[in-house]
């Protein structure tokens, strides 16, 4: 029992033996592996830390080459002219809606005097000043040489010893026409009377009287202050000043022959006889219809008591030839100062 016991025992401790050979064996093997594994991961970090290292180096290169460029250029801007930024354009924002403001108008252009135009002269309303219509009506004296007085000389005018140049005045004025439109005119009166004119034709034109035409006389001159009157009547223009005899008398100067009788629209206003029937006759044949009945009312551009001009003029201290017995003259305001 002992002796198989002993080998009993022997035989474990063997096979232990042998076990733990095997298991050293075991471990043996298996440090070998996890060394070599070990040897394998050191070479892989080993060769990342290069890569890395590598990369480090590369990524300062770059940088510094960077530094390098901005340096550069920031150099060739500090040499260069500044080149300016350009502004945003502000983003538009819509306008909103409102009441739409009025049309603007601009202030008329009006006339500042009539010395651009000419008597007979057509001016549209537009143009003319009427807050300040005084400046349309002026007066002045007439000396030798000037453009009115070659227009005059020999004719309406000539050297006397009843009437001198210094004692007219040259009127140029603003009518309306039998259109109703503003038309040039002019007129030649004695100085005393001059600012009775301009006060009498510049109400008239306010109101919208009509005038037919206003030229001087000379325009119409057929050789003596008679028939120069006859012509101008004939067209139906209203003038003053002419040095001439009265009218069917001998001799004696009119009151036109000083500058202080104007004839009105001669054909409406005729110079008439009448006969014992009281029948009144005109040389002038446009001026029948307007010898008899004669009424402003039904009649445009007569002279009659209701008559604005009549109403002007008498006011002012003129006379009246339709206040005559034989001959009436209709057309004709007179002051007499001699």
């Amino acid at each position: 029992m002992g002796d198989k016991l002993k080998k009993v025992i022997f035989a474990l401790e063997c096979v232990i033996f042998l076990l733990v050979a095997v298991m050293l064996g075991l471990a043996v093997q298996r440090a070998n592996t996890l060394s070599g594994q070990m040897e394998s991961l050191e070479s892989e970090v080993s060769s990342l830390r290069e890569r890395i290292e590598e990369m480090e180096k590369s990524a300062n290169a770059a940088d510094i080459a960077a530094k390098n460029d901005s340096s550069a250029s920031e150099s060739a801007a500090d040499s260069s002219e500044p080149v300016p930024t350009n502004t945003p354009i502000p983003t538009s924002t819509p306008e909103p809606t409102s009441t739409p403001m009025p049309t603007f108008t601009p202030a008329p252009m009006y006339l500042e005097d009539l010395a651009a135009y000419e008597p007979g002269e057509i001016i549209e309303d537009e143009f003319i000043d009427m807050e300040n219509i005084g400046k349309y009506f002026t007066s002045q004296g007439i000396v030798e040489g000037d453009p009115i007085f070659a227009r005059i000389i020999d004719r309406s005018f000539r050297y006397n010893e009843k009437i001198f140049l210094e004692d007219l005045r040259y009127i140029k004025l603003l009518h309306r026409n039998f259109e109703g439109r503003t038309q040039v005119g002019e007129l030649i009166v004695n100085a005393a009377i001059e600012w009775d004119i301009l006060d009498i034709f510049t109400l008239l034109y306010l109101n919208g009287y009509e005038i037919n035409s206003m030229y001087l006389i000379d325009n119409f001159w057929a050789g003596d202050g008679d028939s120069s009157d006859f012509a101008s009547i004939e067209m139906d223009n209203t003038s003053a000043f002419c040095y001439r005899t009265v009218t069917g008398s001998s001799g004696n100067l009119s009151n036109h022959a000083y500058g202080l009788a104007i004839d009105l629209n001669p054909l409406e206003n005729p110079y008439v006889r009448v006969d014992g029937s009281g029948y009144a006759t005109s040389s002038h044949s446009g001026s029948e219809p307007y010898c008899n009945n004669r009424s402003s009312a039904l009649m445009p551009h007569v002279i009659d008591y209701d008559d604005l001009a009549y109403q002007l003029f008498t006011e002012h201290g003129f006379a009246w030839g339709g206040d005559w017995g034989d001959p009436k003259d209709y057309q004709h305001f007179q002051k007499e100062l001699f």
